[in-house]
């Protein structure tokens, strides 16, 4: 029994580290992770999904690729590569799951954020909670008071242990 709970304990560990080492890692090598709030990418990035944009030159994108970029209003939009004027530094862009007349306006090289590489659905819901300042406040107090729960309980096995041998 007591070997199951230090397995839990060091599986717990290890996992919170893993999520540590990524969020960090991306943050180092400028990966960005978005929530995916609209509809226009559906059925292939549904609502709800948590994208993983990868930084890119305006150069090595190609139409077809799902791109992430600022329009001039600062919104992050996610769309795909249509149409591509390499003399003007200029991209256009469709979510797909609008009609076909609703292509974006062009957009310049310097709004492009990067390339979707990985998208994975309803994560972005549970990022965007994340991301909030009540959820990291929730988040840090449940992972402290599980450890502290964890020591508690492993002194009072210890005692019992002892007085039992």
């Amino acid at each position: 029994m007591r070997r199951r709970k230090n397995i839990a304990f060091w599986i717990t560990t290890f996992c919170l580290a893993a999520v540590i080492i990524l969020i960090a890692g991306a943050k180092l090598t400028g990966i960005e992770l978005r929530a995916v709030a609209t509809g226009s990418m559906t059925p292939d990035i549904p609502v709800g999904s948590l994208v993983v944009i990868v930084p890119t030159k305006a150069e090595d994108i190609k139409v077809g690729n799902d791109i992430t970029f600022l329009t001039q209003g600062d919104i992050t939009v996610t769309h795909r590569v249509v149409e591509i004027d390499r003399e003007k530094n200029e991209f256009t862009t469709w979510g797909i799951a609008n009609d076909l007349s609703a292509i974006d306006a062009p957009s310049k090289y310097e709004n492009i954020l990067g390339i979707v590489r990985l998208h994975i659905p309803f994560a972005g819901r549970a990022f965007v909670w994340l991301s909030g300042l009540h959820g990291k406040i929730i988040m840090i107090t449940a992972i402290i008071s599980l450890y502290l729960v964890y020591s508690i309980v492993n002194v009072f096995r210890k005692k019992s242990y002892e007085k039992t041998v």
